[in-house]
């Protein structure tokens, strides 16, 4: 498979979870590997856990479940040297497993290396593909003996190609738990608490939700019925319009690519994440120059699921408060008033909290917690990760 066709087939993950397995395989096929991963370190008391959300093809999901559960203690300790060592930049880092001791024999010595050399997997590599919210999207690669470290051009390969895997999965990530319901796409798109569309470079609206249809006529990106008004959009939406090849240039802080349109309050407006997408099982064959995308609007009321949103990100019960209220459209100085807390207090807690999630202001936030809360933790085994302490 070429590096284009590959692309193209990740950012269709976006909408279609389930080749996820299969587009990881391929990822994996061509660095020489044996199998891929991705899952995230959520926040549990008294410690953190690894949630695999999807694993390659090649693997039995059980297995791997089982292997976490295992050995949760020493993966976070892997991880932990993992994140540190490929934090600083925007750029995705792949980081060799032999990278994180002194010495392959100091390694071998951990009883997760030794699990995972009884089953046959002898190196690794893993990279962070979300800098900005380093709890979520990690990857890792997995290789045989006979496979050995990954080599530098592959090692290469695989940081080119994970940019996209990135961003699809920062798009992508409320469609993962609504498609374990197996429900229509359609149905999944109505029911998100955001705009979804799918558009031609040229500006016809090829689907839409009615949140969409909304949005796009408050914020007057329309021209028309079914056609975005293009020449009027923002620069950089209409960049990323323009070409599949104008994507994937964020490295591992995928939402920098997104679009930010101003509303009515100081730091509200519209959050617009879009992504190219060739083909749907469900729907018609897109071509090369369709675009997904994704938009949130912080002026309006959302709602957040408080439990998802405090294992991604360590805040506390006051700031889970002002988030509350914040995903509600209110300004910092109506969160004041209904709290009976200065402003000074809530405008500190409000950058505590934007810090805290590595978003840049108050829309990115909102979308980042609304979309965590659609998505739970991807996988209902999750929720019984906290009996494994």
């Amino acid at each position: 498979m070429t590096d284009h066709a590959l692309i193209a087939r990740i950012y269709d993950c976006a909408l279609q979870p389930d080749l996820w397995p299969e587009t990881l395989q391929q990822i994996a096929d061509q660095a020489g590997a044996h199998g891929a991963m991705v899952f995230d370190r959520a926040l549990f008391p008294g410690g953190e856990k690894i949630n695999l959300q999807v694993c390659s093809a090649i693997y039995d999901r059980q297995t791997v479940l089982n292997y976490v559960k295992s050995f949760n203690e020493h993966e976070v300790e892997d991880q932990a040297t993992f994140a540190r060592l490929s934090t600083k930049g925007s750029e995705v880092n792949l980081i060799r497993c032999d990278d994180l001791r002194a010495n392959r024999a100091a390694l071998e010595r951990q009883p997760n290396v030794q699990a995972m050399m009884g089953m046959g997997i002898h190196f690794r590599a893993g990279a962070l593909l979300s800098k900005d919210t380093d709890a979520m999207d990690r990857f890792a690669l997995q290789l045989r003996r006979k496979q050995g470290p990954i080599a530098e051009p592959a090692r290469l390969w695989v940081e080119a190609i994970l940019p996209h895997v990135a961003k699809a999965l920062s798009i992508g990530r409320a469609f993962y738990r609504e498609r374990e319901d197996k429900r229509m796409l359609m149905q999944i798109i109505c029911a998100l608490p955001f705009g979804v569309a799918v558009v031609h470079r040229d500006g016809t609206v090829l689907l839409a939700n009615g949140e969409f249809d909304r949005l796009a006529q408050a914020y007057k990106l329309m021209r028309g019925a079914a056609q975005l008004n293009v020449p009027t959009l923002p620069t950089a939406m209409r960049r990323l319009l323009s070409s599949a090849e104008m994507h994937g240039k964020h490295g591992a802080r995928p939402r920098h690519e997104a679009v930010f349109v101003p509303g009515d309050g100081e730091g509200l407006g519209l959050f617009l994440e879009v992504g190219p997408i060739s083909q749907h099982a469900e729907l018609d064959h897109f071509g090369p120059d369709a675009f997904l995308i994704s938009a949130l609007d912080s002026n309006r009321t959302h709602a957040i699921n408080p439990d998802v949103v405090k294992k991604f990100f360590p805040i506390s019960a006051s700031e889970l408060a002002v988030l509350d209220l914040v995903v509600r459209g209110m300004t910092n100085a109506e969160i004041a008033e209904a709290r009976g807390r200065s402003l000074e207090t809530v405008n500190s807690q409000m950058k505590s909290l934007i810090r805290k999630s590595g978003t840049r202001n108050r829309t990115e936030l909102v979308r980042v917690a609304v979309g965590l809360s659609v998505a739970g933790l991807s996988h209902s085994e999750a929720a019984k990760a906290p009996a494994n302490s």
